[in-house]
């Protein structure tokens, strides 16, 4: 059986948002511990194991060198294997279908692509950013040094300056 330690601290982990509001000391543990499926009416308790466990972490952020670029007039393909983004058949091309963004017809997404430090983090960042700005995200992804991400055309201006600030400041947590 476990300590309600431990099972404080795997709650907390399987909330991102708590883990990383734990260690930037940002939380009221009192109602953290009310919130989390966790002792059941030891609030205080777990309480305690919350601010025991918030001392063991270290918050901070990190800006990432960066190029962002946008190319508007993307479509959703399938068998998109010669686009810019596929997965299981499904992807994102430019509207001549060629990738190379010369098309007459425009398509209704937009491509924002951002080369160099990028990595899942900074991918969980940029996610969460956009989520929380109103910019819903019809695809994503990273691989070696290239991060994309597809979001509705109307909405790709907005996405590169989400985008630039989140890479700015990606959150980084140590315990």
């Amino acid at each position: 059986m476990s300590s309600l330690a431990e099972e404080t601290r795997t709650a907390v982990r399987a909330r991102p948002f708590l883990y990383r509001a734990l260690a930037a000391n940002v939380v009221n543990y009192t109602e953290a511990a009310a919130f989390l499926p966790v002792g059941g009416d030891r609030t205080e308790a777990v309480a305690t194991a919350l601010r025991r466990y918030a001392d063991d972490l270290t918050y901070g952020e990190e800006s990432r060198d960066v190029r962002v670029t946008m190319q508007s007039g993307l479509v959703a393909v399938e068998d998109g294997g010669a686009g810019l983004f596929s997965v299981n058949g499904q992807g994102f091309a430019a509207a001549d279908g060629t990738g190379d963004g010369d098309s007459d017809t425009r398509g209704d997404y937009t491509g924002v692509l951002a080369s160099g430090d990028v990595d899942t983090r900074a991918l969980g960042s940029v996610i969460g950013r956009l989520d929380v700005t109103g910019v819903t995200v019809a695809a994503a992804g990273v691989a070696g040094d290239t991060l994309l991400v597809v979001v509705d055309r109307a909405d790709g201006a907005t996405a590169v300056r989400e985008i630039e600030a989140a890479l700015d400041a990606v959150p980084s947590v140590d315990d």
